[in-house]
């Protein structure tokens, strides 16, 4: 009876859209014959067969295209070059998942400049967004990704960008996870250029652009995007 009701439990919260999960965001730099270059949440580590890292990722194996690793029981393969976030299931975390076609409109205020803001999360750091519709990606500075441990400079693809003080370095990577409101999705496009410019996150077409955004006056709403009926 204590198992049925556990098992009840469960389902009722899975059903509701509670599920115990932990994302770890992780892309694949090198692979080797049983050796595998693993960036897991900004940090680089250099994993042999049987090995595990400080975040309990353990290498199963490795050849030149994939990585089998294994983590909290459950495994996953990896190609060479791929990056994301792994949703590992994590007994102490409880977060909330809400579905795509749950996911509320959000409404932001203009602000006195002009600007529309808004507080966010891009992997599992806090952010503020500026939302700017003429940005081609999500755009932030140095200081920001150091600040969410973004080891851009290893897994960035280096690129120059035009800025106010004229041409300046940056690197094109790839975010596991950005969020504004209940709105989120996974592997989004960014850039970091390597200064102190943006002074905020900008939120640009990378993340704008899968949604539907209008604005009316002073106010603006970026929602979830209803298929048309060719989509159907």
């Amino acid at each position: 009876m204590v198992l049925r009701s556990a098992v009840a439990l469960l389902i009722a919260l899975v059903a509701a859209g509670w599920v115990a999960a932990a994302e770890i965001s992780i892309h694949v730099s090198g692979l080797f014959k049983n050796t595998a270059i693993l960036v897991i949440d900004g940090q680089q580590h250099i994993l042999k067969a049987g090995q595990t890292s400080p975040h309990g990722i353990k290498l199963i194996s490795a050849n030149s295209r994939q990585a089998l690793i294994e983590y909290r029981g459950q495994q996953e393969v990896l190609k060479m070059g791929s990056s994301g976030a792994l949703g590992f299931h994590d007994p102490d975390v409880m977060v909330v998942v809400t579905p795509v076609d749950e996911q509320k409109p959000l409404r932001l205020v203009r602000d006195r400049d002009g600007m529309f803001r808004a507080r966010g999360i891009i992997n599992s750091t806090q952010v503020h967004f500026l939302v700017d519709t003429g940005a081609t990606v999500v755009s932030m500075n140095r200081a920001t990704a150091e600040r969410m441990g973004l080891a851009y400079q290893v897994v960035g693809q280096p690129m120059k960008v035009e800025t106010a003080s004229g041409i300046t370095d940056a690197y094109r990577v790839v975010l596991a996870r950005v969020r504004i409101g209940e709105l989120e999705l996974n592997n989004v496009e960014g850039t970091v250029i390597d200064g102190e410019q943006p002074s905020i996150v900008l939120l640009g077409n990378s993340f704008l652009g899968k949604f539907k955004v209008e604005q009316d006056g002073d106010h603006l709403t970026i929602s979830v995007r209803k298929p048309s009926g060719n989509d159907r």
